[in-house]
């Protein structure tokens, strides 16, 4: 399964390792430290360059963190609604 976190991007569900609310993650100083250092380091995508005031969350996944302007509750929510439909169909 993938899970839609906009700007025509998907990411496959098992690959994701966490999805951070951006201004929480203000609030944790490893948070902070490990997205800076990922910056640092050319593993953030940003899909269409949203500029950083646009940005609500973090996508982490085993190699990178894909921003997002999409709130983590949507995100959650759709990763939720998609578990859903498909326990449905087996």
């Amino acid at each position: 399964m993938f899970l839609h976190i906009g700007k025509n991007l998907t990411i496959p569900v098992n690959k994701i390792i966490a999805i951070v609310d951006k201004e929480t993650s203000l609030y944790s100083y490893d948070t902070k430290m490990f997205i800076d250092i990922m910056k640092k380091k050319g593993n953030i995508y940003n899909p269409d360059q949203i500029d950083e005031k646009e940005i609500k969350t973090y996508i982490i996944t085993d190699n990178n963190i894909y921003t997002s302007n999409i709130s983590s509750s949507t995100l959650f929510k759709r990763n939720n609604k998609m578990k859903k439909s498909a326990n449905n169909f087996i």
